[in-house]
């Protein structure tokens, strides 16, 4: 009985670890949206013959009085699925029976549908004196178990079943790719070269003294506007005040013209023109035979029209000349 019982939990024990290697391999990988097919007979299935698909102990599809029921398409001796989805993956059991009730065939497999793996990009973390690539893809995370990675350098691979690495911070113009894949797809970054290494300007950080010019350069360029609009300001300025004194210079002749008329105006009008001087001469020419008749009384001069006193006081007369008296000649005796 202890030797009985002994063979059959050792045969229990194999019978689990089979199962559990079984369903943890995958035996048909299909690509999501492709087709799955399901071996039904060794030979050709006749129409009387029966079957039935089971999907984790769930019947799929059933045939039976020349009737199926569920989706696939028989084809000769197989069964196939079309356009299956990730949610299709699990363990199928496939059961054949003939007319007279003979099992034909029955078998059970592990199926997986993978989605197509999307474009992987390659990051870069520069730190120190190592330089970090990490492949990144956006999958699910029941996908992202089956994903291997590799890497390739100038086209060469480089490195496989890594999913990142570190190199030396040193100037390398390789370029880097990363490839990730399923069982049923793959897809390959785009090229990226490691740019990690410290470019010197004059000893100092390449960045940080372009940085530091450019600054430098628009301090000095702000400057510059400044003045010019100073200047500018300035000539302007100096322009005005030209302007201005040449009006003010202009307007001051105007207006000493202008009183100057004015003044020879009041003087004609208020004041007769001066008497003619008598000449001696004329005088002496004159026959004294007769004494000269005495000259009309003058008329009064008419009173000077009223002067303003915001004027200003015209300038005195010019008095007469005194006529010289002329001494009568005595008559011929």
């Amino acid at each position: 009985m202890n030797t009985k019982g002994s063979v059959i939990v050792l045969f229990l024990c194999f019978l689990t670890l089979f199962t559990l290697t079984d369903c943890s391999t995958c035996q048909k990988n299909i690509l999501e949206g492709g087709s799955l097919t399901f071996k039904l007979t060794d030979r050709p299935l006749n129409d009387n013959d029966r079957f039935t698909i089971k999907k984790d102990n769930k019947v799929v599809v059933l045939k039976k009085n020349n009737k199926q029921e569920g989706p696939g398409i028989v084809k000769k001796d197989s069964l196939e699925l079309l356009h299956v989805k990730l949610s299709d993956s699990g363990t199928y059991g496939v059961d054949v029976f003939d007319v007279t009730g003979i099992n034909v065939k029955s078998y059970s497999e592990i199926v997986c549908v993978y989605a197509k793996v999307p474009k992987p990009r390659v990051n870069i973390t520069c730190q120190d004196e190592k330089v970090d690539f990490r492949c990144d893809v956006e999958v699910d995370k029941d996908q992202r178990s089956a994903i291997s990675y590799s890497w390739h350098k100038n086209g060469k691979e480089f490195k496989k079943n890594v999913f990142n690495f570190s190199i030396n911070a040193e100037e390398d113009k390789s370029e880097y790719t990363c490839t990730a894949q399923n069982p049923v797809h793959k897809s390959t970054s785009d090229p990226v070269e490691a740019a990690c290494f410290k470019h010197t300007l004059f000893g100092f950080d390449f960045w940080f003294m372009v940085g530091l010019l450019a600054g430098g350069g628009g301090l000095v360029l702000l400057l510059i506007i400044v003045l010019v609009t100073l200047a500018c300001r300035s000539c302007r300025r100096k322009d005005k005040q030209q302007r201005d004194e040449e009006e003010l210079r202009l307007n001051y002749v105007n207006a000493s013209q202008s009183s100057g008329q004015q003044k020879s105006k009041h003087t004609a009008r208020g004041q007769p023109a001066p008497p003619e001087p008598y000449d001696d001469v004329s005088a002496q020419e004159v026959p004294c035979q007769a004494e000269p008749k005495p000259r009309s009384q003058q008329r009064g001069r008419p009173p000077p029209p009223p002067i303003d006193d915001e004027e200003e006081h015209p300038p005195p007369l010019p008095q007469p000349r005194k006529k010289a008296q002329v001494k009568k000649r005595e008559a011929p005796l």
